[in-house]
């Protein structure tokens, strides 16, 4: 067994729970979509985060360049950010999947204040604490964000390819495809958030899924480090889980006082 098949095998239960999460029934609405929107755009954009520090640590992304230790992973890091910060954007062009998620947000009139408070405070140097604060973003997004800052920043590599394969990368296509198949069966019109999540599908599940794998395979060598892998990706899905019952909370019906 493979270290990623070992770490696929450990992290089954939280996955399955993932998976089956009631989030994707309930974004049944343009409101409700709109709601999910507003949180999840700050997931795509510390996905960048743990990105870039990926590509810090397997390519040659520092002055003066020296050659990196591995050219396989880097190939794979800088195939992963050719597409994820310089993507086709449907339009005869090229912009990162954050800026496509936020042009699909604008497409479906989703609270898009947040995240860019969020981003232009860290363009004037604010923490990710502080910039969070000024978002006024809830504590589930608080939560998921701060605990992405933190791994991209000090956690270890092996920390850091966990959480962003079976966190990320080799469980978003089964993720999107639940809400695709949500907006289908209620007749929601939303093209640029479909061809956000079309395109994510057809990259992760056919490319980048596969390349994180290898990557994983690569770094985990050890059986301490494949322990160490199991319990950063278990964190991860579960942090992801709480972020969607975060979001869940708001959708469902306030009961009544009495």
């Amino acid at each position: 067994m493979t270290p990623a098949e070992e770490i696929l095998a450990a992290t089954r239960s939280q996955r399955e729970q993932l998976l089956q999460h009631p989030i994707y029934r309930l974004v049944a609405s343009p409101h409700a979509l709109r709601l999910f929107m507003r949180d999840h755009a700050f997931a795509v954009l510390d996905f960048m985060w743990l990105l870039k520090r990926l590509q810090l640590e397997f390519t040659g992304a520092r002055q003066p360049w020296t050659p990196p230790s591995s050219p396989q992973l880097t190939r794979f890091i800088n195939e992963i950010v050719l597409a994820e910060e310089s993507d086709e954007d449907g339009r005869d062009g090229y912009c990162s999947h954050f800026e496509l998620y936020l042009r699909a947000m604008q497409e479906c009139a989703a609270p898009i204040g947040p995240v860019n408070a969020m981003t232009e405070s860290l363009t004037k140097g604010n923490s990710v604490a502080q910039s969070l604060a000024l978002s006024g973003i809830g504590q589930h997004v608080v939560d998921f964000v701060q605990f992405n800052a933190a791994l991209a920043s000090s956690g270890s590599v092996t920390q850091v390819v966990a959480s962003f394969c079976f966190g990320r990368e080799d469980i978003i296509p089964e993720m999107f495809q639940r809400l695709l198949d949500q907006f289908a069966a209620q007749g929601l019109q939303v093209p640029a958030l479909e061809f956000y999540i079309r395109r994510h599908i057809e990259l992760d599940e056919g490319h980048h899924g596969p390349l994180t794998r290898q990557m994983i395979n690569s770094v985990c060598n050890t059986a301490e480090l494949v322990a160490e892998a199991i319990e950063a990706a278990q964190t991860a899905i579960t942090l992801r889980i709480r972020l969607w019952d975060g979001v869940v909370q708001q959708l469902l019906p306030q009961p009544l006082c009495v």
